[in-house]
């Protein structure tokens, strides 16, 4: 069967003299060997990668597509609509940042009253008995009892009868008392009284032991701090009035969103009182400090609440729309360019120079004050498609099609990116407007420039390395072989000094432990794993050795196997099983360094690069050919030899290292 569709697919009715010259033709093309999980890898002849130790795979050199431009690749228009590559154009147009916030309506703080009292007193009645009435400047809200209300309604009225006497003669003194009567008016204005309260007690000629308490703006009574028949200092609260008419929205921002807020800017926002209802409002204050619990910024919305729909304490949904810069900003404020406004009640915005109608601060520009930015500000930016770009962390890839191509060429450019918007990312340099880059499929691409050896995302050099097996960075990578400087456990040179045969004999119990729990691992063999590593503490135990400074390392790598071995019996799995392994051979490999072995058998320091994430590690065995203790089935022979130790019977009680 296999012959018969080999013929039929691969002969396409070809005579068998035309497949054979095809076959050869083929066989001619194979110039080069790779690794399947490497493709960089480039050798002239098979062999092993000299990374993960695989096997070699035959490369078909394709046609010379795109000479001496590696990052470009072709292929036939049916490849193309196979791999589903389809691409769009690069387009400078108007954009804008779509910004959803949440947050609160607030009282607007500038519109807030405290009515206090003026004198100490005894409150007789209350107008305003209950918090939520609206009052307008002027109403009456209390009614209070002070004696120092009388004394200083008669200083009045003798001030007063003194001016009309002074009247009659004129000249200095009339002066005098006209200047006394005006203070003596002052104190009760003061106080609270209005104009028309002093009329009248001058009219009457009498003294009043009560004063009203009246409102200084319009607004709602918030709070009433006070009952009737209370006794009040000077000073004591009484009243929270708040104007309503306008509102703060305070909302929540995002760090990441902090690049399209601007002050000034338009906020449409919605409540779940009214549903359906979009209500509108402007950014009049961005919080400096970045709250460090929610890691949010406060900005602040004024709007207008004139017919009182918005209640503090509401929670709302916000929406800025920012327009986009060529630069990746926010683009300016057409309606506040030449505005004056007031730097600190924003919404005061003015076409001239002047002063604040609050504050009677100068207004500044608005340019100065942040509400508009400058620059190429109204330049549109350049844009592609969010499913264009191929982001390492630290290089984006754009795969952009050449236009003049025989045939589908597509070439891998790096990009520098702007900020994203929407379902576009901003270009900032890399590419031209008009171009067409790939949006669907540019994994695809970019794979199979992977596997010609050339530069892709994330080799982005040169996707060829020479031959062999470059081991000078292995010290940085923590690959060097267990016992030296790398691993943590420095051997000291005791080259020359004799080991006692006797002591290597009890290493045997051992070896043949460890040997056999590498074995297990390499077999998959969990519970077999489990045992080999449990009875390797008794071995390790039952080493008896000789003093001095030649025995100190079997003394700390001892400890420290059996430390790691408390728990073996305990191992969950096949995973931690290989780790503790690791662990083991660390010191195991060490104790082979120092002292050798017994016996004329060789053992063999193996390393497999790709263990635990790519980190490497080390073992022993006893054989030349690989089996990996640290993957078992799955990528057995991944390794390589390393050292080779020699048997103290076979190199003459010398610790044999080839």
């Amino acid at each position: 069967l296999s012959y018969w569709l080999g013929a039929r697919f691969s002969g396409s009715g070809r005579s068998a003299a035309e497949n054979k010259d095809a076959g050869e033709a083929v066989a001619d093309a194979k110039s080069s060997w790779t690794c399947s999980m490497h493709p960089q890898i480039r050798m002239p002849e098979p062999g092993q990668c000299p990374i993960c130790f695989m096997d070699l795979i035959p490369v078909t050199e394709g046609d010379a597509d795109g000479a001496g431009q590696t990052r470009r690749l072709s292929m036939s228009e049916s490849a193309r609509a196979l791999a589903g590559i389809a691409t769009a154009p690069a387009v400078r147009r108007s954009a804008a940042a779509d910004i959803r916030m949440s947050g609160k309506i607030s009282l607007d703080e500038t519109r807030v009253e405290m009515i206090s009292a003026r004198v100490a007193g005894r409150i007789d009645r209350l107008f305003v008995d209950y918090t939520g009435v609206p009052v307008t400047r002027g109403d009456h809200l209390a009614r209070m009892y002070s004696p120092q209300l009388i004394s200083l309604q008669k200083e009045l009225l003798e001030a007063s009868r003194a001016a009309s006497v002074a009247g009659e003669n004129g000249g200095i003194v009339q002066e005098h008392t006209n200047r006394t009567f005006a203070a003596a008016q002052e104190k009760l204005h003061l106080l609270g009284f209005s104009d028309r309260e002093l009329e009248r007690i001058l009219a009457r000629g009498t003294t009043s032991e009560h004063m009203t308490i009246r409102a200084g703006q319009k607004g709602i009574v918030l709070k009433k701090l006070v009952e009737e028949g209370a006794y009040v200092q000077t000073g004591t609260p009484l009243f929270h009035i708040a104007d309503l008419t306008t509102v703060w929205v305070k909302l929540d921002a995002y760090e990441s969103d902090l690049v399209w807020l601007r002050l000034g800017q338009d906020v449409e926002f919605s409540v779940e009182a009214w549903p359906g209802r979009i209500f509108a409002g402007t950014v009049s204050f961005i919080d400096p400090v970045v709250d460090p619990e929610t890691r949010t910024v406060n900005v602040r919305v004024i709007a207008d609440n004139r017919d009182g729909r918005l209640k503090p304490d509401m929670f709302v949904r916000a929406r800025i729309r920012a327009g986009v810069s060529k630069s990746g900003g926010v683009k300016a404020s057409a309606s506040l360019k030449g505005k004056w406004i007031s730097p600190m009640h924003p919404q005061i915005v003015k076409d001239h120079p002047g002063t604040c109608d609050i504050c009677g601060m100068p207004l500044v520009r608005a340019e100065e004050l942040g509400y508009v930015t400058s620059g190429l500000e109204d330049v549109d930016p350049l844009l592609i498609p969010a499913t264009a770009p191929l982001l390492t962390g630290e290089r984006a890839v754009v795969y952009v099609e050449i236009e003049d191509a025989e045939k589908p060429t597509f070439e891998g450019r790096e990009v520098v990116l702007g900020p994203r918007v929407g379902e576009s990312y901003i270009v900032k340099s890399g590419i031209a407007e008009g171009e067409k880059v790939v949006v669907n499929g540019a994994f695809k691409i970019d794979g199979e420039l992977q596997i010609r050896a050339k530069p892709s995302m994330m080799s982005p050099q040169s996707g060829a390395s020479s031959p062999g097996h470059d081991h000078q960075d292995e010290e940085s990578s923590g690959k060097k072989a267990p016992g030296e400087s790398a691993r943590g456990m420095h051997v000291p040179d005791i080259s020359g000094e004799p080991v006692a045969e006797e002591f290597r004999a009890q290493l045997t119990d051992m070896y043949e432990t460890y040997f056999k729990a590498a074995a297990a691992l390499a077999s998959d063999d969990l519970k077999g794993a489990k045992a080999k590593l449990a009875r390797l503490a008794q071995g390790v135990a039952g080493v008896t050795h000789g003093k001095g400074r030649h025995y100190e390392a079997w003394e700390v790598s001892s400890r420290k196997i059996r430390q790691a071995l408390e728990h073996a019996a305990h191992v969950g799995g096949m995973p931690d099983a290989r780790r503790l392994f690791e662990k083991v051979s660390r010191h195991v490999i060490a104790v082979q360094k120092h002292y050798g072995h017994g016996g004329e058998r060789v053992h063999y320091l193996a390393f497999c690069p790709m263990a635990f994430g790519n980190k490497g590690a080390y073992w022993l065995q006893t054989g030349k050919e690989i089996r990996n203790p640290y993957f078992g089935a799955k990528m057995l022979k991944c390794g390589e030899i390393r050292e080779t130790y020699t048997g103290a019977a076979a190199s003459g009680l010398e610790e044999g290292k080839q």
